[in-house]
């Protein structure tokens, strides 16, 4: 690192070094850094990651501690520069070698150079000679196999080479209509098959286009008559408008020009669906898809449950892509003498485990090693991995979370994930549904540890990768460094047990106090919040700098002891909390605030030093009355309440502080092999966080406990550590040009989808201007047929009152509020239901029914089983079919089996929670005058969507929106490297900011205040994916908010405003779009959503804002 900022940037310290190395390209494609744009590359990918000027410290130290630990070894080498350890210096540079040092120059060149990757170096065994595994690990018995009888075995596959130049891709409409006339030739002359008739996908009978493919073109869009592609491009299109048949016709042209294609899909029963069709057409495909043992049971459960719908229950049937997804080892066929009792592992195979031993020049066998199976050349269980490898295959089709899987030793020499692979040999990255898969990205960029009760728990990974070496002198030689990461580990430990404690004495209460907090994600800031800040009172009417400095000063107040109590280099002094300015700031005496503030670290270090459990509670008072006594909480708040608050509030803010202090070291103990990435927990890959910027918010972090309940009905209670860790999103916008510092021009990207355009969503926009927008011809007129309605349905308990199902209060009202509802839509002689499916609005389609969980559609399809006669006709939507009956199950479908619907007739609903109807799924009329025409109809929203309180969706998207519009900044070229440090510094507190008024609380409309253009952008694309289910091949739709609480003031004959009613919200937010000042943008926004904006602007028996309740 000091190499880089002194001898390419010329600067005397790493002060800035944040910014330089946090891998935004407005900060390294910036003029001022060119010079050393691949070296600060090269870094990022050895493992140098700074997140913050606090880790940048933390780092420096630990760098001396190595220093000093590694001094005296025969093999030490003094590096070139040695750091100053004194922030106060920026962290100062001293040369210890003149410029022209050997070393110093080799360091430099590289650096500046192509890193090579890591070479896969165990062998394969050899199928000719025996070899052995053992089931568990070093424990087990010798399982020997014998594969000797096999004369040869087929040759790996050759693999794609990488592609350093590509030209960009050009493709006109009149080419893809070209396609779809050869795909209908195909059919015709295979009597075997049905026709897909792609060419009337693309022209009527009478030539006229079904749709168009329109571009920005000057003020507005014009019809064009190509696709070009190169670099990061967007198409979007409403549900069908075409956009599925022309990326179909798309893959299949360019394969058969020889072009190597990616498509990226929203599941596995989509991925196998295409690899089925395109392998209909000879297009050579390989599956991308998980490959740890239970990602290969989920696949392989879904695809059993797909073909259990077919004849027979599914006996003696197949479906497409059963072959890929294979889950026995053939190496069960060649065990020669098996132990006793043993069953072969096929769920965990010895794939990469085999001994065997070597054999010497002499003929005679040496030492024994690992091995890869040999069979892999011909396993089905290796296919899927096979094919992916194999050059021949030139279409890989996956979701885009498989993207980090490890590509196989078997058949690849280097050592990377499938993500860079596909940068290195595709020509063409397509995502389709792209906005669900950014959305998923925003997911694994929250990384999750478990603390304790499990064999991944941080306290397993100590115990197994340090306290007992340590303990009995095995694994490594003690050092300072490691030493001092045991003292640290080891009061992490203590804190973490502290806080279990309290929360398993808190689990007999079913209503506590910290009961609020469950499921949720805890930090210092939202319990502080819910000290100081009136729960009732909207986020703007209170303002936060006050709030904010008293946050900031608790924590400087604990991390003062947490780092004095490890041997700080004097930050710990009150002089350094400067408690004179936070004072004057505060509005209270400094004399006061120096009495409270060394109370309160003294009771602290008390505790962390406390030798009697029975101490801690007076120790937590001591802490309580120092800080309130200078800064009095809220004066509502109930004093039993706020001293279970406060020792809470120390608990968490100690183990978070604690842990994130432990960071640097964990990095460092990685480097040694102390540990391995899984100290990190599960979240994105330490591989693509190398690839991609680090989080724009550093490590923020908390913690999140659940109470649980066994099989055997006994309560326990799960605890977590999680923290932001990275930015995945940014993978979908970096894959074309992630490996220009090698020299590699990467593949186009086209990114696809309906609701991939919506400014205000922080999960689902995509910030590309759509280069391509599919406009349906000749059914303008259909969905200005739709009809919106809001229909509560009076309460019978409750005179005057609606049903309202979010924010009922407790699980039981939602459920009693779940069968109201279900009693008035399904209840009677002829069910409401049943009248939908026969009135004029669109004879013989269906209704779904929308609920918030799986859980819930259990409930209400048992309710119905025991009140209503027309039960067997009402579809259940469930996350798993072997929980259901037998006798129970023709009324039961998959997520996997929904489409399935659309051949049967014996139904008249469906209930379903959102999502489980959604990307990708389709219920269509398979054949007759409606072919392709959306069977559902009519969708009833029973609850209103919300978040669930483990749901960290909007939290990440709004993560991960702040890092990509920071990525895409243009900051001006004349800057220099202090402005850019600047800017990321001044973007990083926006951001932390952001996400800490966020956090402070419970995620409800009418407490988010700025919060809540967002936060209903976010919950209304799953809810117009949903009703776009009902609108596929431009089917007109119906739709009903059923739950009062999507209006609540209009049941009351109130207006409702954009606070109280999610419709009205909708509506301001689809409305805002279609004003836009840019011309261009009005047209898209005006083609995408004007579907759902007409009736939502007209729906029956809201009061809107402008209207007059009389």
């Amino acid at each position: 690192m000091a190499c880089v900022m002194h001898d390419i940037l010329g600067l005397r310290s790493l002060a800035g070094a944040p910014a330089l190395f946090s891998g935004y390209r407005s900060i390294v494609t910036h003029p001022a850094l060119a010079e050393a744009r691949i070296a600060l590359r090269n870094l990022r990918l050895l493992g140098v990651n700074i997140e913050s000027e606090a880790h940048l410290q933390e780092a420096v130290t630990e760098a001396r501690a190595w220093e000093e630990d590694h001094s005296s070894a025969d093999d030490y080498v003094e590096p070139p520069f040695e750091i100053s350890t004194d922030p106060g210096t920026g962290f100062a540079i001293r040369e210890r070698v003149r410029r022209d040092d050997a070393r110093r120059a080799g360091m430099l060149a590289s650096l500046l150079g192509v890193l090579p990757h890591d070479v896969q170096k165990t062998p394969v065994a050899d199928h000719t000679r025996r070899f052995r595994f053992r089931v568990d690990g070093d424990t087990g018995p010798d399982v020997i196999c014998d594969t000797r009888e096999i004369a040869t075995l087929p040759r790996p596959p050759e693999t794609a080479q990488v592609m350093r130049e590509r030209a960009p891709i050009r493709v006109t409409i009149a080419e893809l209509e070209g396609v779809a006339r050869e795909l209908d030739e195909e059919d015709a002359r295979d009597p075997t098959r049905v026709p897909r008739n792609f060419f009337t996908r693309l022209r009527s009978e009478q030539g006229e286009a079904v749709f168009s493919v329109l571009s920005p073109q000057g003020a507005g869009l014009a019809p064009t008559d190509r696709i070009e592609l190169d670099d990061v491009s967007h198409m979007i299109g409403l549900p069908g408008a075409g956009k599925s048949t022309l990326i179909f016709l798309l893959v299949v042209l360019l394969a058969r020009r020889g072009r190597r294609v990616t498509l990226l899909v929203p599941s596995i029963e989509f991925a196998l669906a295409l690899e089925a069709d395109l392998t209909r057409y000879a297009v050579p495909t390989a599956l991308l898809v998980g490959q740890s043992p239970d990602a290969r049971r989920r696949h392989a459960t879904r695809l059993a449950e797909r073909i259990a719908t077919l004849d027979s229950g599914g006996f003696g049937q197949t479906a497409a892509g059963a072959e890929l997804l294979g889950t026995r080892c053939a190496l069960a066929g060649f065990v020669s003498v098996p132990p006793p009792g043993f069953e072969f592992p096929h769920g965990r195979p010895p794939c990469r485990s085999l001994r065997q031993a070597a054999i010497k020049k002499d003929g005679k066998e040496g030492k024994e090693g690992n091995r890869l199976c040999p069979l892999a050349v011909a396993c089905g269980r290796q296919r899927s991995s096979r094919r992916l490898a194999d050059a021949a295959a030139l279409v890989h089709i996956g979701h885009v979370i498989s993207t980090e899987v490890v590509a196989s030793p078997h058949f690849h020499t280097k050592r990377m994930r499938e993500f860079e692979m596909l940068a290195r040999t595709s020509d063409l990255v397509i995502i389709d549904e792209v906005d669900g898969a950014q959305a998923a990205l925003d997911q694994k960029g929250f990384a999750e540890l478990d603390l304790f009760g499990s064999s991944d728990s941080y306290e397993s990974i100590l115990l197994d990768d340090v306290f007992d070496p340590v303990a009995s002198g095995r694994g490594f030689a003690v050092s300072n460094s490691i030493e001092n990461y045991t003292l640290a580990s080891n009061r992490f430990m203590r804190l973490n047990r502290g806080l279990r404690a309290h929360l398993l004495e808190r689990m007999v209460e079913e209503g506590g106090v910290l009961s609020r907090y469950k499921d949720a994600f805890v930090t210092g800031n939202s319990i502080l919040a819910s000290m100081y800040l009136n729960p009732e009172v909207d986020e703007e009417e209170h303002g936060s700098v006050r709030f904010d400095l008293i946050r900031r000063l608790f924590e400087q107040l604990v991390r003062s002891v947490l780092t004095s109590g490890v041997g700080g280099d004097g930050e710990d002094e009150l002089s350094d909390l400067d408690l004179e300015r936070v004072a004057r700031d505060l509005h209270v005496e400094h004399a006061a605030l120096v009495a409270a503030a060394t109370r309160f670290r003294d009771a602290l270090l008390a505790l962390l030093n406390a030798r009697l459990v029975e101490r801690f509670a007076e120790f937590y008072d001591q802490m309580q009355e120092a800080f309130f006594g200078i800064l009095p909480p809220r004066a509502e708040l109930d004093p039993q309440e706020a001293r279970i608050l406060f020792r809470f509030l120390v608990e968490v803010t100690t183990v978070v502080l604690q842990f994130l202090a432990l960071v640097p070291a964990q990095y460092a103990m990685i480097a040694e092999g102390v540990h391995t990435e899984r100290v990190f927990g599960q979240g994105v890959s330490l591989d693509m966080r190398r690839h991609l910027p680090e989080s724009l918010i550093g490590r923020l972090s908390g913690i999140r406990f659940s109470y649980e309940t066994d099989e055997r009905g006994k309560r326990k209670l799960a605890l977590q550590y999680l923290s932001f860790a990275g930015v995945p999103r940014l993978l979908l916008y970096h894959l074309s040009k992630m490996l220009t510092e090698d020299g590699i021009k990467g593949p186009a990207v086209l990114l696809a989808s309906a609701t991939s355009y919506l400014q205000p969503s922080p999960s689902y926009h995509v910030s590309v201007r759509p280069n391509y927008v599919l406009r349906r011809e000749g059914e303008r007129e259909a969905w200005r047929d739709s009809v919106y309605a809001f229909r509560p349905v009076p309460d019978p308990d409750r005179p005057g009152e609606f049903v309202r199902v979010s924010g009922a209060g407790t699980e039981r009202d939602r459920r009693h509020a779940l069968q109201l509802l279900t009693d008035r839509w399904f209840g009677g002689a002829d069910p409401y239901v049943r009248q939908l499916r026969n009135d004029q609005f669109d004879r013989g389609r269906r209704t779904g029914i929308v609920v918030n969980s799986y859980e819930q559609v259990r409930f209400m399809k048992a309710h119905l089983k025991r009140t209503s006669s027309s039960a067997h006709r009402v579809m259940g939507v469930t996350s798993d079919i072997a929980m259901i009956p037998l006798q129970e199950r023709a009324e039961w479908v998959s997520a996997s089996q929904v489409e399935m619907l659309g051949t049967r007739d014996d139904w008249d609903a469906i209930i379903f929670p959102m999502k489980a109807i959604g990307r990708g799924v389709n219920i269509v009329f398979p054949d007759g005058d409606r072919v392709r025409d959306a069977v559902l109809g009519s969708i009833a929203f029973f609850v209103r969507p919300h978040p669930t309180a483990d749901s960290l969706a909007f939290t990440g998207g709004l993560a991960g929106q702040l890092a990509l519009q920071f990525d895409q900044r243009v900051i001006p070229p004349d800057a220099d490297i202090l402005r850019l440090a600047r800017e990321w510094r001044s973007a990083r507190d926006d951001a932390l900011d952001s996400l800490r008024r966020l956090l402070r609380r419970p995620q409800q409309m009418s407490r988010l205040g700025p919060m809540i253009r967002p936060f209903v952008a976010d919950g209304m694309v799953d809810l117009l994916q949903t009703i776009g289910r009902a609108m596929r091949n431009g089917c007109k739709a119906r739709v009903f908010f059923v739950d009062a609480s999507f209006a609540m003031n209009s049941t009351k004959n109130r207006r409702d405003s954009q606070r109280s009613s999610m419709i009205v919200a909708m509506r301001d937010v689809l409305q805002e779009l279609l004003s836009s000042a840019d011309p261009a943008e009005r047209e898209i926004y005006r083609l995408l959503y004007e579907p759902f904006l007409h009736p939502l602007r007209n729906c029956a028996n809201v009061i809107f804002p402008e209207m007059d309740p009389e």
